[in-house]
């Protein structure tokens, strides 16, 4: 996955549709740094399961089926050990294209990770959504000239489904998720700094700056929400862009070192 599509807030669709759809299977350990974007993320466990997907400081854990909605502008992070087995599609629909077939979403959130508190028709309907989900899983395994179009239809009668069915007005919530608003976005300008300047040299006093608050009450703020200190938090990051840097096989180790913020190759070991 290209790691600026998960970082960023901006996400760029899969051309030619009108979202980012990636069908994860890969192995190993996989650690995605908490994160948030303007777009709409759906995830969709195929086989196997995800150890830890964190929505706004709500843990999660996976299995074969369970389909998770992370809301625009939402923290979240994910941290698992995939096995071979293992598969799991995300979709993120850009804000601006929900926004513009559907100008409701700017005052209601998608509930649908709670399935024990649907009633009746909504446990129906999220069956369809799983059984929509799974053809798209089906025409990513088997591209032809039309997949991109079955691709675009079911990706949009999945999202209808969300809107129809499982959205509820902010207005009900004071919390959103369990974090209230003011904190959410506490949260989403620290990250998006240090998304943003991750490879220079990043002071508490900087960050504290720029989100207007004192340097103590920052670093507790950011460890009470995010349960690790802003020192980790960016090496994480900076080890996630290193880490792609490695894949791509452009770079030697002092110079993905320099590129990524760390001070030497041992620091980044």
């Amino acid at each position: 996955m290209a790691e600026d599509q998960y970082l960023h807030e901006i996400v760029t669709p899969t051309e030619p549709l009108s979202a980012w759809i990636y069908l994860h299977h890969e192995k190993g350990v996989t650690y995605i740094a908490p994160h948030w974007h303007q777009g709409i993320e759906l995830s969709f466990t195929i086989a196997g399961s995800i150890d830890d997907f964190v929505i706004n400081e709500h843990h999660y854990r996976t299995q074969s089926g369970t389909i998770l909605v992370v809301n625009s502008q939402v923290v979240h992070s994910v941290r698992s050990v995939l096995k071979v087995a293992d598969e799991a599609i995300s979709i993120i629909y850009p804000y601006d294209y929900v926004n513009r077939l559907y100008p409701e979403i700017q005052n209601e959130v998608i509930d649908l990770n709670q399935p024990a508190k649907f009633n009746r028709f909504q446990k129906e309907i999220y069956i369809e959504v799983q059984t929509t989900l799974f053809k798209i899983y089906k025409s990513l395994q088997s591209q032809n000239k039309f997949s991109n179009l079955k691709l675009e239809t079911l990706a949009d009668q999945t999202l209808q489904l969300l809107l129809e069915y499982f959205t509820k007005p902010k207005t009900e919530y004071d919390i959103i998720y369990g974090t209230k608003e003011f904190e959410v976005a506490g949260i989403q300008a620290i990250t998006k700094y240090i998304s943003e300047h991750y490879a220079n040299k990043i002071k508490l006093v900087d960050i504290a700056t720029q989100v207007n608050l004192s340097k103590e009450y920052l670093a507790k703020f950011f460890k009470n929400h995010m349960e690790l200190t802003i020192g980790s938090y960016i090496n994480n990051v900076r080890a996630q862009k290193a880490y792609y840097d490695l894949l791509g096989g452009k770079y030697n180790l002092t110079e993905i070192a320099v590129k990524n913020g760390f001070s030497s190759i041992r620091a980044m070991n």
